[in-house]
């Protein structure tokens, strides 16, 4: 990596952020994504293992795929309703409760437990209320820069977490706290499971469960992993905006606040990230 002050190293990340900001601010814009936003800002989003369950539950009815799911008052207030009959799919909620450490004082969001909740699919209702067709975020595909894995996940390492290449569908990465694992899915090219590895890195950094309720705000917890992301690669010289704008978009639901409001978390994030990889750059060639 090219060597800069901290000056100019904080200008050029601040300057990829307001790139960033534009490009959710011109997509949320657009026709086809302002459809799609107004009506994702009103949709719940739902973890794989949610996913799968509704994907066995589609195909027990004979379903050959499963489009938008969302409750019975969601429906209500995109102008569709549930037809008389149709009997409801069902996903786990979490339910988090804030617990205090009797030693430390410490205040922390820890998962109680889950509730099963009732939700509909789009092929359930009736209304005059479109439907707009998502646009998903495109994959990283080839190879990523030279070395530039075994950098970022010596910082992961550092941070106290194993990494494993495992066989995630449909998520790209998680991590998780308990076990102290991060995991990228091994279906990734080269390219798209190292901007994985930043984004799962910026949950690390910033989203510990004794600093944010993550079931709470997951839009902001992911508009900021991924904000790092891009930032990180960016300054690896690997271009994530395909995948990095329309994530960042879909997770803000088409609000710029949200993108800024993330900015100085992600920013602070991602100098720290890239000071790191610079010293460690530095170290290697001496």
């Amino acid at each position: 990596m090219k060597s800069l002050s901290p000056d100019d190293r904080n200008a050029r990340l601040s300057a990829a952020h307001a790139e960033l900001a534009s490009a959710v601010e011109a997509i949320a814009s657009s026709d086809d994504w302002r459809a799609f936003l107004v009506f994702a800002r009103k949709l719940h989003s739902y973890s794989a293992r949610n996913k799968m369950w509704l994907f066995q539950q589609a195909m027990m009815r004979g379903w050959d795929d499963l489009d938008h799911v969302v409750g019975f008052h969601t429906w209500l207030s995109l102008n569709r309703h549930v037809r008389k009959g149709e009997l409801s799919l069902k996903v786990l909620a979490p339910c988090s409760v804030k617990v205090r450490d009797e030693e430390s004082g410490q205040e922390s969001w820890r998962l109680r437990g889950f509730k099963v909740e009732s939700v509909f699919a789009a092929r359930q209702t009736d209304g005059d209320g479109e439907i707009p067709e998502q646009i998903r975020p495109e994959l990283l595909t080839g190879r990523g820069p030279a070395g530039a894995w075994a950098a970022v996940a010596d910082l992961v390492s550092a941070q106290g977490f194993a990494i494993e290449r495992a066989g995630l569908f449909p998520a790209n990465g998680s991590t998780s706290f308990a076990t102290k694992v991060v995991a990228v899915s091994d279906r990734l090219d080269d390219a798209a499971a190292l901007k994985t590895l930043n984004h799962e890195l910026g949950h690390v950094m910033l989203h510990q469960p004794n600093q944010v309720n993550y079931h709470a705000s997951r839009g902001r917890c992911e508009v900021e992993a991924e904000s790092v992301a891009f930032l990180v690669c960016s300054e690896l010289g690997l271009a994530s905006d395909g995948y990095s704008f329309p994530y960042v978009a879909t997770w803000a639901a088409g609000d710029l606040r949200v993108v800024t409001a993330a900015a100085d978390q992600a920013l602070t994030c991602a100098t720290e990230i890239v000071a790191a990889l610079d010293r460690r750059s530095a170290l290697v060639t001496a």
